[in-house]
């Protein structure tokens, strides 16, 4: 197409107007517009009287106006310059003004400041002084640096000279050039439109201080302006009369965007493109639909799929690169985000997110799949009802889950990760259990002997989760239960986050334990087959005697707490999942120090397309608090949530405890949400069952929102079942002194 379309055959350029002609950049791609415009013009050159010469280019912002006016110097091989309207434009900056000069200017400037009139800066100044005369860079400051000091000179010659200095709408009538005129829209006094006007006249002529200048026959004219933004006016009646084609530039085709993305970053992931292009698509078919002044066009396209061939994550980088320049008040952006919600884009691009994860993962040995707490069970083993499978029987479930989990136990030399997932840990490091005594705080069993006692209850929690759920709208989702496997990473950072909450969980227990003692007899007998304590001290024994026992033997504990944290993805935001570690661990050593029954969970959905439901077991009732903090620093932001499946299993372990008070505890800074259809009214239907169901047996919810949808989660669990967290930092804190009450 390069030389299809040239109307200039046989013309001579001078050096700056060949630069002046726009060459296509290897990321350019023809648009349908641009073969128009360029087909409408070369066939139409050489009849007087249907001659193409102005053209009107009408769209949005981001839509491609510029380009397609430069990619046109290309075609038609014009030189191209353009003039950019203002809302105080006069006629001087329509014709030109005189100015007085130095003498020198007609005759060694001249060049020069020919040189100068088409460049917007210092640094292009300079690159044209040292093409034009061909040399160095040096020598064009001096060049440059000498005129300076003759136009400054304090000694001005005794008679004044003025010369008149074009302007470049009357330049490029003048030589003959492509000009671009940007946004005639904004300008407000309307004998600027009128001079414009006779200016675009097919045989226009411009009465200057110097005489009439009469239009080139090569001059063309493109006329560039969005549409109904802030400052525009409609554009004058006159002057769109005057124009021969116009084309009306919205945002190219789905196709065409994704063509142009991988031109111009390289990056040609197709399903990331796509999904990415119909989300700049949609918040600007939403922002016009709601007077949201802010542009989703193809710019913010370009620079957010740049920012993701960078490694960074396109649902993080979306706000700086599209909604910020949409807008930043809140209340629009709550409307954009809720458009992004109803249209499952955002879960799609998660969901392109993982398949990619699972394609280009890489090959890490045993030791780092270990370390990054990493379970090929994931992937391989999923939970369904047995009326899925007519011909299933219970233990053909059970042979497949423990058949999977076995894999996981093998350790094979490999296994296949995705690249994100390795990136936040140290290469390399061991993960054999060669932790120092006093390292292992609350610990009286080795990595070794955990992992042991995990697995085997780990096959065992996942067959009870199948008949929890089997009654539900979750018994053929997948669901499964994982335990977290830690390593000396781990131990490092859950006594981190120990140290920080440590001083007010010792300080309230203190006061906590000083009431319990006033009630209850002080004297404990250990070494007891049932109890109304835990104690990890007796397990190595493995006589079963694990409990210490109080007396009186009947008594039960005041307090019984089941604690589940989401790990959904948007816990990544404004430090909520660091927090939610933190309150985590605080009440697990409240729960500790004060003999209180604990169970905690943390759980995601849609990890992979088998894998609906991912419940991640911390800690059971019965389990030691054996490396606790090091498990809870295993917590991470994942993926979807499916609240109702972590919410129901919870409740259905705590309705069996013997405690006066039963509290279950959910940690969530989002509405529920999960494929295909876990969402709305549905999973609205769904947690109130929940909650009908075992309210009737004693358990007492309470939704502790720390994210934006806090009214939606008060509407959802109720008042009576809802504590506003708003300043997250105070999360560990709040949830003390809220479980110290029910002590």
């Amino acid at each position: 197409m390069e030389h299809t379309f040239v109307v200039t055959e046989g013309r001579k350029f001078t050096k700056v107007e060949e630069q002046m002609i726009w060459r296509k950049p290897t990321s350019h791609k023809t648009s349908q517009e641009e073969v128009r415009i360029a087909s409408e013009i070369k066939n139409n050159w050489l009849d007087p009287e249907m001659k193409i010469m102005n053209v009107l280019l009408e769209g949005d912002a981001g839509s491609g106006k510029t380009q397609l006016a430069r990619a046109l110097s290309a075609d038609l091989q014009l030189p191209y310059t353009k003039v950019t309207c203002f809302a105080d434009m006069d006629k001087t900056d329509v014709f030109g003004a005189l100015l007085p000069v130095v003498s020198t200017d007609d005759d060694e400037d001249q060049e020069l400041l020919e040189a100068i009139y088409q460049t917007d800066s210092l640094q292009e100044v300079l690159s044209v002084i040292e093409t034009h005369f061909q040399i160095s860079a040096d020598q064009a400051k001096q060049r440059l640096s000498k005129l300076i000091e003759r136009t400054n000179q304090e000694e001005l010659p005794t008679s004044v000279e003025y010369k008149f200095y074009p302007s470049e709408i009357v330049r490029a009538m003048q030589k003959g050039y492509l000009l671009e005129i940007q946004e005639p829209t904004v300008i407000r006094d309307a004998s600027v439109l009128v001079a414009l006007n006779s200016a675009l006249e097919p045989n226009g002529l411009l009465n200057i201080p110097t005489g009439i200048i009469r239009r080139h026959p090569d001059c063309v004219v493109i006329i560039t302006t969005n549409r109904n933004y802030q400052g525009n006016r409609p554009l004058n009646e006159s002057l769109r009369d005057r124009v021969q084609h116009a084309e009306k530039m919205d945002l190219p085709t789905i196709e065409v965007m994704i063509d142009r993305a991988i031109a111009k970053t390289g990056f040609a992931d197709y399903d990331y493109l796509e999904i990415m292009a119909k989300i700049i698509r949609l918040l600007d078919e939403t922002a016009k639909a709601n007077a949201i002044k802010g542009v989703a066009g193809m710019r913010s396209y370009f620079f957010w799929v740049n920012s993701l061939k960078q490694g960074q994550n396109p649902l993080e980088s979306i706000f700086p690169k599209v909604l910020y320049k949409l807008t930043t008040d809140e209340t629009e952006l709550q409307i954009l985000q809720e458009a992004l919600e109803h249209s499952r884009l955002l879960t799609d691009l998660q969901q392109v997110k993982n398949q990619q994860k699972l394609k280009q993962g890489r090959k890490i040995s045993q030791a780092e799949a270990d370390q990054r707490n990493i379970l090929e069970e994931a992937e391989e083993a999923t939970l369904k009802n047995e009326a899925t499978e007519a011909n299933a029987s219970t233990e053909n479930e059970e042979t497949k889950l423990e058949e999977a989990t076995s894999e996981k136990d093998k350790q094979p030399e490999a296994l296949t990760i995705p690249e994100e997932v390795s990136k936040n840990a140290d290469e390399g490091e061991s993960t054999s259990a060669s932790i120092d005594e006093e390292d292992k705080i609350g610990s009286a069993m080795s990595l070794e002997e955990m992992a042991e006692i995990d697995k085997t209850k780990r096959k065992k929690r996942n067959r009870e989760i199948r008949e929890s759920l089997k009654e539900t709208i979750h018994a053929k989702e997948g669901t499964i239960l994982h335990r977290p496997t830690i390593n000396e990473e781990a131990i490092k950072n859950g006594q981190e986050l120990t140290q920080q909450v440590l001083p007010e969980v010792e300080s309230l227990s203190r006061v906590i334990n000083d009431l319990l003692n006033k009630e209850v007899s002080n004297d404990f007998s250990s070494g007891k087959y049932y109890g109304a304590r835990f104690n990890p001290s007796h397990v190595a024994y493995g006589d079963l005697r694990n409990f210490d026992k109080k007396n009186p033997p009947s008594e039960n504990p005041s307090l019984a707490l089941a604690v589940r944290v989401d790990e959904s993805g948007s816990m990544l935001r404004d430090d909520r999942m660091q927090n939610a570690k933190l309150a985590a661990v605080a009440l697990s050593l409240f729960a500790e120090k004060t003999n209180i029954p604990l169970m905690l969970y943390g759980d995601s959905a849609d990890l992979s397309q088998r894998e609906k439901t991912s419940i991640y077991s911390y800690k059971e009732f019965d389990d030691s608090y054996d490396f606790m903090a090091a498990k809870l620093s295993t917590m991470k932001p994942r993926q979807n949530n499916r609240d109702g499946v972590p919410l129901r299993l919870l409740a259905e372990k705590l309705s069996q405890q013997a405690a006066d008070t039963k509290v279950l505890l959910s940690i969530s800074d989002g509405q529920p949400k999960a494929l295909p259809d876990y969402t709305g009214e549905k999973a609205r239907q769904d947690i109130q069952d929940v909650l009908s169901d075992y309210e009737r047996k004693g358990i007492l919810f309470i939704a502790c929102a720390i994210g934006e949808d806090k009214e939606q989660l008060r509407a959802l669990y109720g008042e009576n079942n809802f504590v506003d967290i708003s300043d997250i930092s105070t999360l560990p804190q709040q949830l003390l002194q809220l479980i110290a009450r029910f002590v």
